[in-house]
């Protein structure tokens, strides 16, 4: 696939289709100022229809509704969402001509021999669409105007559509029609780019295409929200958090969970010839739900994008009922029905989700636009219900939080888990409200709402045998206000970030002993912030299998680094002993060479990059991470921690780093302690803070206003100072934030220790180990345990605390003099440049 083409088409329509949405709502008066009370008759002297009159009026009533109270916000809303409704309309044309799927049978955006023009308008006279009016069509060849023309068969080709695909295609009437930009096949334009910039393999390989060209038309939204450090709004989020998956990644994600409930239940299945990324169980493996066939199974995407991961899963069920002896016909009606489901909060990304089912299905089954079966693929929308509409009486009033989140559905969406009492609530309240509604249309319209909101609940609260999504990923900083707060109160423990309230929401979603399989970042497996998820995860859920991807897992989309793991969790505990199976790619660059090293391990699982490991093992190590690479003999290494020699803690926070601090050299000698006892008469006091990464000792250029032992720095109140005790004792430090290996120093007694150069300090009576702990913080065994404990660039105290040494001696005496003899050599390298206070002249003199 010509990833550079589909890219540069999608920018370039993106681009084309705002600016010919924009021409024709300024055409129609579709303005931010328009009055939405006042009717438009004529537009350059040529009367309105009443069709159009209705279109226009509609387009005003959506402006509104979007901008909620501001039309500006509502206007743009509504230029960017029929932009890309028809670029949707257009791309999925596009796709069905080509394999020959539209009913006419005739290509609209291509002549027969495949070149720029259209066939449809070549043979207006002769082609057959459903509701076209011939009479219309001979009397614009008449005129001669092929423009009118092709819009006119264009309109009616979508209308046809509506009745087959109507998650994409809207009905006669819609009033995006009045917003369909002129001169699409004029030289230049975006039907041009289409046919001439991708070439027709590209829309034949796969129906993935469909997904690509929806994470490439949100691409440059995408980089402008994260350039602008703004916080996530509805209209921002979806385009922020999306991110495709490569088919290897979601078929392994598919293959075992879908596939491993199916190969369990049917052990001789030819379903495991197909299936190149799955791994087999170990003979002790959990206890799986029995499924009589492949009706019996359900499968969830809770975050489902343009459906790549729903694709794959009704591949894989196709399989399965073809196993079992149905026709092939009717398996597609069968899977849309019975299996799948999909849940979104972008009605762009929906859109394609749902035509990319239909495509799957039309492959199968030529008559499957006729037979009304629709693929369920729910956009998640705001329910505006507020508490005074609703009867005194009604018990959704104890629930104004379940209102509240249902009003910002397009920002929590699927991670809203109703509770019982809640879905009872709306149970209640639809049915008493449905009787008493009468003929009162106000009463009417929150009835609908009520019933809109009980549909959904219920959706949210289904539980499916399989739950598989590449999550959305996005930090607590970018949070919009309602989303910071509501995510805190509802996920605590995995509040950091988007992915991991999804991998939560993951285990809610699936049924009990079913399975959970996600693309989410690392940063679960080892950071404190998730402890207590994986604390819970390992108690109650079982690994089986995970694919550790590391960065470029995703380098089809422009390099974008992102660090990634591939995870299938069964939903309940597995016997004691069951080991789940790991492979650890992310030494591997690129996302090709890492699909080929996991296709390697599953077929030779002694390849050395293939792991199986109880999960109950990581408890043995402090903040229980998800070491599965590490040997017992590692791993019996935290049996021991260095705090039982020293024990690190936050230095001093000044809350004013630009009033509180200075190099060395800025201030006057008689201030400091730099040759001289540390007192609290002197005004600034030597610090170690972040410097270069130096091993031994070094980077000693600040010093700290703490005279009177930092009373300044305490009047403001922003200040922190922790462990007063250790001020000014010999210590062993390191920068708190850095790249690479970490390297360890060793500061002199009269020093004190700054929140960028934290300390370690010996406990009474371990001051003679100082040296010797030192030299094994430079080693290369406590490298390894850092890269598991905490694999970030940040080093705070609680993961020095959390090394472990084992029941290991280190008072020896010749380590001792090694490490000292290396702290020597290293003052001397320090001193050899001008900024050390101790230097008396270059080396090379």
């Amino acid at each position: 696939m010509n990833d550079a083409a589909i890219k540069n088409f999608c920018s370039f329509a993106r681009e084309q289709l705002t600016r010919g949405v924009k021409l024709r709502m300024a055409k129609y008066g579709v303005t931010p100022e328009a009055d939405a009370a006042e009717q438009l008759d004529a537009v350059a002297g040529v009367p309105l229809s009443p069709q159009e009159r209705a279109q226009r009026a509609d387009l005003l009533r959506q402006r509104d509704a979007l901008g909620a109270g501001d039309a500006a916000r509502g206007w743009a809303r509504l230029r960017d969402r029929a932009a890309y409704t028809w670029f949707n309309r257009i791309v999925a044309i596009r796709f069905m001509e080509l394999r020959d799927y539209l009913p006419s049978r005739a290509r609209m955006f291509s002549d027969e021999a495949g070149a720029l023009g259209s066939q449809a308008l070549d043979q207006a006279l002769d082609v057959e669409i459903e509701g076209m009016d011939p009479a219309r069509v001979v009397e614009l060849k008449q005129a001669g105007d092929d423009e009118a023309l092709f819009r006119y068969l264009l309109l009616c080709q979508c209308r046809e559509l509506a009745a087959c695909l109507p998650g994409v295609f809207e009905p006669v009437g819609d009033a995006m029609e009045l917003l369909l930009p002129d001169r699409l096949m004029a030289k230049g334009g975006v039907i041009e780019a289409m046919v001439e910039g991708i070439p027709e393999a590209d829309w034949l390989g796969h129906v993935e295409t469909l997904g690509w060209m929806y994470q490439y038309y949100n691409a440059e939204a995408k980089d402008a929200f994260f350039k602008s450090k703004d916080k996530a709004t509805p209209e921002t989020l979806p385009a922020a958090t999306q991110l495709f998956t490569p088919e290897w990644i979601a078929r392994y994600m598919v293959q075992n969970s879908l596939g491993r409930l199916w190969m369990l239940n049917n052990p001789q299945s030819p379903l495991r010839e197909q299936m190149e990324y799955y791994i087999e169980p170990d003979a002790a493996h959990e206890d799986f739900i029995a499924v009589d066939g492949p009706e019996d199974i359900t499968l969830c995407d809770p975050a489902c994008g343009s459906g790549h991961i729903l694709v794959y899963a009704f591949e894989l069920l196709f399989a399965m009922y073809l196993e079992r002896g149905h026709r092939e016909r009717d398996i597609p009606s069968l899977i849309l029905q019975n299996n799948l489901r999909g849940l979104e909060i972008d009605p762009r990304a929906a859109q394609l989700a749902s035509l990319a089912l239909a495509m799957c299905a039309r492959e199968h089954d030529r008559r499957f636009f006729g037979r009304g079966v629709r693929a369920q693929v729910r956009v998640l929308a705001p329910v505006v219900i507020a508490e005074d509409e609703l009867p005194e009486a009604a018990a959704l009033r104890k629930h104004p939080h379940l209102l509240e989140a249902l009003a910002r559905l397009d920002e929590v969406g699927s991670l809203l888990d109703p509770t019982e009492d809640e879905l009872a609530a709306l149970a209640a309240d639809a049915e008493a409200l449905s009787r008493s509604a009468g003929g009162d249309m106000f009463t009417a319209n929150v009835v609908g709402r009520v019933a809109c909101a009980k549909d959904v609940c219920d959706a949210l609260a289904e539980r499916c045998h399989c739950v598989v999504a590449n999550p959305p990923y996005m930090g607590s900083s970018s949070f919009g206000p309602f989303m910071s707060k509501w995510v805190k109160k509802h996920y605590p423990d995995v509040k950091s970030d988007l992915c991991t309230c999804f991998i939560e929401r993951g285990f809610d979603l699936a049924k009990e002993r079913g399975y959970a399989a996600m693309v989410t970042m690392q940063s679960w497996m080892f950071l404190g912030s998730f402890e207590k998820m994986r604390a819970k995860l390992i108690d109650n859920k079982t690994i089986v299998s995970m694919v550790h991807l590391g960065p470029r897992a995703f380098d089809a989309i422009g390099g974008e680094v992102v660090n990634v793991t591939a995870d299938v969790v069964y939903n309940g505990y597995a016997a004691d002993g069951v080991q789940g199976d790991f492979v650890r790619l992310v030494d591997i660059n690129g996302s090709e060479p890492k699909r080929q090293k996991l296709v390697e391990a599953i077929q030779s699982p002694d390849c050395g990059w293939f792991y199986r490991r109880n999960a109950d093992t990581f408890k043995q190590i402090p903040g229980t991470p998800i070491a599965y690479w590490a040997s017992d003999g590692f791993i019996n290494l935290f049996s021991g921690l260095i705090t039982q020699y020293s024990v690190a803690n936050e230095g001093i926070k000044t809350g004013d780093n630009d009033r509180f601090l200075r190099y060395w050299f800025e201030v006057s000698e008689h201030q400091t302690d730099i040759r001289q006892e540390p007192s609290p008469a002197l005004k600034w006091h030597v610090t170690a803070k972040a410097g270069e990464s130096r091993k031994w000792y070094g980077s000693h250029y600040i010093v700290t206003n703490f005279a009177n032992n930092g009373a300044e720095m305490i009047a403001t109140g922003h200040a922190a100072i922790t462990g007063i005790s250790n001020l000014y004792k010999p210590a062993i430090t390191w920068n708190r934030i850095g790249s690479g290996k970490l390297s360890f120093r060793y500061l002199p007694a009269g020093f004190l220790s700054n929140m960028g150069g934290l300390c370690t300090y010996s406990l009474p009576g371990q001051e003679g180990s100082q040296l010797a702990l030192l030299g094994f913080l430079n080693s290369s065994i406590v490298a390894l345990e850092l890269e598991m404990l905490n694999p970030s660039t940040s080093f705070p105290p609680g993961t020095i605390n959390s090394i472990g040494c084992g029941n290991a001696d280190i008072s020896c005496s010749d380590v001792k003099d090694i490490c000292g003899t290396a702290i020597q050599e290293a003052a001397l390298d320090w001193d050899s440049f001008e900024t050390s206070w101790d230097f008396k002249r270059s080396p090379l003199v």
